[in-house]
């Protein structure tokens, strides 16, 4: 009687397990049964795809994976490995930028896959190194300068917005003084503007805890439409900035009852208070 309960029981474990079994790999031969039905020129169409976005993927990694080891046998120095980040960090700002400018630009790719072009300015591509906490709306220093090219009163941008212009350049590096500035001004239009009135723009200051502003001065009152919003934007007669990148926005026009108005004019403040990288314009007509 005890070796039939004993047994009895057995079975039922046996069965259990096959049951557990059943259940977990259930799951796994409805998948293959379903790649196996999938057509084959399908199945040939995903596989490519994702070669496609893998192949930049591990071209990068072997070659991270290469040049760290050849730093750990000695064969290239702290320095070189130094200098191919910062190309390699270079190279990504340059990408971005080319993303965020706007259409209505040109871009012709230079000999350096880090440079390129808008309009008849050369766009060289800066990261942010420093920024103190006292003049933080009023300048930064980037690390590029006059060894690449870079001269005091070149205009600053980054993702198609103007956000200053150099204020000193130095061997290495150079300082920029931001649009928000109250000593920045500049010769901006309204957008959409056929007349391209001269419009003058005004840094005005601002802090951590207010929207960054500046301040439009001859203000012709024929642009204005119906109260609308102005976009203001960059002239060609400054200069040192291609036409038509974004500078901000004067919210609200309003009537006024003179033939010229000044307004407030609201500017990105999200992007100049987290700047991290910028791209200096070099005037190809200098």
């Amino acid at each position: 009687m005890k070796d039939s309960k004993k047994f009895s029981e057995n079975c039922l474990t046996v069965a259990d397990k096959r049951r557990n079994i059943s259940s977990h790999y259930l799951p796994l031969v409805f998948i293959v049964a379903l790649v196996w039905l999938i057509p084959a020129s399908f199945r040939n169409s995903i596989k490519s795809a994702f070669a496609y976005v893998q192949v930049p993927i591990y071209t990068v990694s072997t070659q991270l994976e290469n040049l760290h080891s050849a730093f750990l046998k000695g064969i290239i120095s702290k320095k070189d490995l130094v200098t191919f980040c910062k190309n390699l960090m270079h190279e990504n700002i340059a990408l971005q930028l080319k993303i965020a400018t706007s259409a209505e630009n040109i871009f012709d790719i230079s000999k350096s896959e880090q440079d390129y072009r808008i309009g008849n300015f050369m766009a060289k591509p800066a990261r942010v190194i420093r920024r103190d906490i006292a003049s933080w709306t009023n300048e930064l220093i980037v690390d590029v300068g006059t060894n690449h090219g870079v001269a005091e009163g070149m205009g600053v941008i980054s993702q198609n917005y103007a956000i200053g212009r150099i204020k000193s350049a130095h061997a290495k590096t150079s300082i920029v003084e931001l649009i928000s500035s109250p000593q920045f001004r500049m010769v901006v239009h309204a957008r959409g503007d056929i007349t391209r009135s001269p419009i003058v723009f005004s840094g005005n200051g601002h802090n951590f805890f207010n929207q960054a502003t500046g301040i439009a001065t001859n203000i012709p009152r024929e642009i204005v439409s119906n109260g609308e919003p102005m976009n203001l934007v960059t002239s060609e007669l400054s200069g040192v900035f291609p036409k038509n990148i974004s500078v901000g926005l004067i919210k609200s026009p309003g009537e006024h009852g003179n033939s010229f108005f000044s307004s407030n004019v609201a500017l990105n403040n999200d992007l100049l208070s987290k700047l991290y990288q910028v791209a200096i314009l070099i005037n190809l007509r200098d």
